[in-house]
C-alpha cells in the first residue's frame, strides 16, 4: 500500500489537474495571488525567457527567438 498521506496525494492530484488546464490555472491565481505575487512571477517568466534565447522588441511588441550567434572557426577545424 501507499504510503503517501492523503494530503500529499491531494496536493498532486490539485498540481496535475492545475497543469493540465491553463485556464484554471489562470483563475485560481486570478483569485487567490495578490499583484506583488504576480508581476514577480512575470519577471521571472521573462527572464527566462531571456535566458533561452528569445528576445523582446518593445517597439513592435513581439517576442521573438534570438537568431543564432555565429560561431567563428578557423579554416579546417
Amino acid at each position: 500500500m501507499d504510503r503517501r498521506s492523503l494530503r500529499d496525494q491531494l496536493v498532486f492530484s490539485i498540481g496535475y489537474a492545475i497543469s493540465r488546464s491553463r485556464d484554471l490555472m489562470r483563475e485560481i491565481l486570478r483569485q487567490h495571488a495578490t499583484d506583488q505575487p504576480r508581476q514577480e512571477l512575470a519577471e521571472r517568466v521573462v527572464k527566462h525567457l531571456e535566458q533561452s534565447g528569445f528576445e523582446l522588441d518593445e517597439q513592435q511588441q513581439v517576442l521573438r527567438r534570438r537568431p543564432p550567434t555565429s560561431l567563428h572557426r578557423t579554416p579546417g577545424a
